[in-house]
């Protein structure tokens, strides 16, 4: 049999199984440290990569909203993937709430990326969008949707 060390290169499922019987088993001594804490400190990024992602997505989308509220065929996959994308948030913010300072510290930058992009697939020039971001997701999370994306969201 391989090497501890070995297996994490060669088969990661493997090593996945192999260390988690070892910490089961209390087998602490055989555990290849290097390559859990590795593992550890990569599911944080995940986490953290998955969040912006979902934010930038959310943000990007109301934008196009308000830019193009003539793109009628479009609203219905944008306003879903809104939705879908602040269930996400929401559910990461329920699982790990030091997340929400994360995404406050980062929402800044993140408007920048969802700016371009934005402006990308809209061919609008990013000087007409708002130059700082107008979304509270955190808000948005809870319903309380601006006056102008109402009719969007907001089914009576």
């Amino acid at each position: 049999m391989q090497t501890v060390e070995k297996l994490y290169e060669v088969d990661y499922q493997a090593w996945v199984q192999a260390t988690v019987a070892q910490l089961r088993a209390g087998q602490f001594n055989d555990i290849d440290l290097d390559a859990l804490i590795e593992e550890i400190e990569s599911l944080g990024r995940s986490e953290r990569h998955a969040l912006s992602s979902q934010w930038i997505r959310v943000v990007k989308h109301l934008l196009k909203l308000e830019a193009q509220p003539q793109a009628r065929d479009y609203h219905n996959s944008w306003v879903s993937s809104v939705v879908e994308g602040l269930r996400q948030i929401e559910e990461s913010q329920d699982s790990s709430p030091s997340l929400k300072s994360y995404l406050k510290l980062n929402q800044a930058k993140w408007y920048l990326q969802a700016l371009q992009q934005a402006s990308v697939e809209t061919r609008i020039p990013q000087a007409q969008f708002p130059a700082t971001c107008p979304y509270d997701v955190l808000d948005l999370i809870e319903g309380n949707y601006p006056e102008s994306l109402r009719y969007f969201f907001v089914i009576e």
